[in-house]
């Protein structure tokens, strides 16, 4: 359900025109199906699958068959005991022989079983290795995706800065037409209009170079910069920390796969412990050959039957190399429990950081909101103050930045909250839950 509808959203986004509306579920979506590394690890994926086998863990037989054809061409010149004798010259001589061979190891001392249990736990680890590319994926897409939004909002914001920086240049020109203000006035107002142009222009390319690298996340690089984003800075209620450390600690892909690999080193040991075990093969074997010769004692001998029977094996002594290949395995073992362990205590640090950053940032979004709201009822008296001509320039231009300034923290702050609320689900893991709930 979930796939198809990832399909559905990156076909779409797709087909949209290049002057479209993208939403972050779209962007996303195409993520999903695009993303180069999310295609690497689904390929590392699909190998570890195809590894896990009955007949890789040396569950199944093997059967080979084997087939020759030959001719001698060769002088001889024989000598019997009774004293005749026979000369050729250019004899030939025709063989041919083929056989058919099953061995099947009927014990090992339990090895197979250790190493089929291995093979699943690797493509276990796999899954939380694609798992965790995704998850990623996910994150630096929305990341991507919001920050690309918060400049274009800051757009925005200049181009109504800039249509208030016009009027107030047709305002101080009137003015100066009519002798009620001076000419350094209407070159102020003509000055600060062209720096606000310029700031235009040049956040113009900055949300050009976030839409390449947004462009870039999504494998289109054939695609131009001619889309608008979806500005939704909703916020989810953040779960209590202790909430968010319990999921981290359960679902952080990358933890659980830290975990599978301590898994995968300690059945590497009991691999290597059960091959100090005698094994046991049942062999069965067909073979046919024929021979035809122009000289020798033979001139023709064929022969065909079946063979079977069990062969046992031991090593007894092999210089020490398999303890030490135990030794090593159960140091490699203990060093992934410690590594377990020191990420599973960084993921916990790194979630109480992530969840302080979000709690404040939504606090912080709130009193920037209020002082916005502050700042434009100022902007809007400092310039109603200016067109009766009860204040100057001045006053006008430190209201209109003091306004600018505030919406742009306002802007800077939500974005904030919202980042540090998706670096909040990546870390518990809660990340692509989300997604599937928005596809259902």
């Amino acid at each position: 359900m979930i796939r198809f509808f990832l399909l559905f959203l990156s076909t779409s986004l797709i087909a949209q025109e290049t002057d479209s509306l993208w939403t972050v579920e779209e962007v996303v979506g195409l993520a999903l199906e695009q993303n180069y590394d999310i295609r690497l690890e689904r390929n590392n994926l699909s190998i570890a699958e195809n590894n896990n086998t009955l007949g890789n863990a040396g569950f199944l037989p093997t059967i080979e068959l084997n087939g020759t054809a030959g001719k001698t061409v060769q002088d001889t010149e024989l000598l019997f005991a009774n004293g005749d004798g026979q000369s050729r010259t250019g004899a030939v001589s025709t063989s041919y022989n083929a056989s058919a061979g099953l061995t099947w190891t009927l014990f090992d001392g339990l090895k197979m079983f250790a190493t089929k249990d291995r093979l699943e736990e690797i493509q276990r680890s796999n899954q939380y290795l694609f798992r965790s590319q995704l998850q990623t994926t996910v994150s630096d897409v929305m990341k991507a995706y919001y920050n690309t939004a918060l400049e274009q909002e800051r757009l925005a914001l200049l181009e109504n800065t800039l249509k208030l920086s016009e009027e107030r240049v047709k305002i101080s020109q009137d003015k100066y037409e009519v002798g009620k203000a001076s000419k350094l006035e209407f070159l102020q107002a003509q000055v600060d209009y062209n720096a606000d142009q310029s700031a235009y222009v040049k956040q113009k390319e900055i949300i050009s170079v976030r839409k390449f690298q947004l462009i870039e996340f999504l494998a289109l690089q054939e695609r131009d910069v001619n889309f608008k984003l979806d500005y939704n800075y909703e916020l989810e209620g953040a779960p209590t920390e202790d909430e968010v450390i319990d999921a981290a600690l359960h679902n952080n892909p990358d933890l659980n796969y830290l975990n599978s690999s301590r898994e995968v080193a300690l059945l590497s040991k009991i691999e290597l412990e059960r091959q100090q075990w005698p094994s046991l093969d049942f062999n069965l074997g067909y073979s046919y050959s024929n021979l035809n010769a122009e000289a020798g004692f033979l001139q023709s001998n064929q022969s065909n039957g079946v063979n079977y029977g069990l062969t046992a094996r031991m090593t007894l002594f092999d210089g020490f190399n398999q303890k030490r290949s135990i030794q090593n395995a159960r140091i490699q073992a203990e060093s992934s429990q410690v590594v377990y362990e020191q990420a599973r205590s960084q993921l916990t640090t790194a979630v109480r950081s992530a969840h302080l950053t979000y709690m404040n940032s939504v606090e912080l979004a709130d009193l920037e909101r209020q002082n916005l709201e502050v700042a434009q009822e100022n902007e809007e008296i400092a310039l109603e103050r200016y067109r009766i001509g009860k204040s100057n320039p001045l006053e006008l231009r430190e209201a209109q930045n003091n306004r600018l300034n505030a919406e742009v923290r306002y802007l800077e702050a939500r974005n904030t909250a919202k980042i540090a609320e998706i670096e909040l689900k990546r870390l518990s893991g809660l990340l692509l839950e989300q997604d599937s709930q928005s596809a259902q």
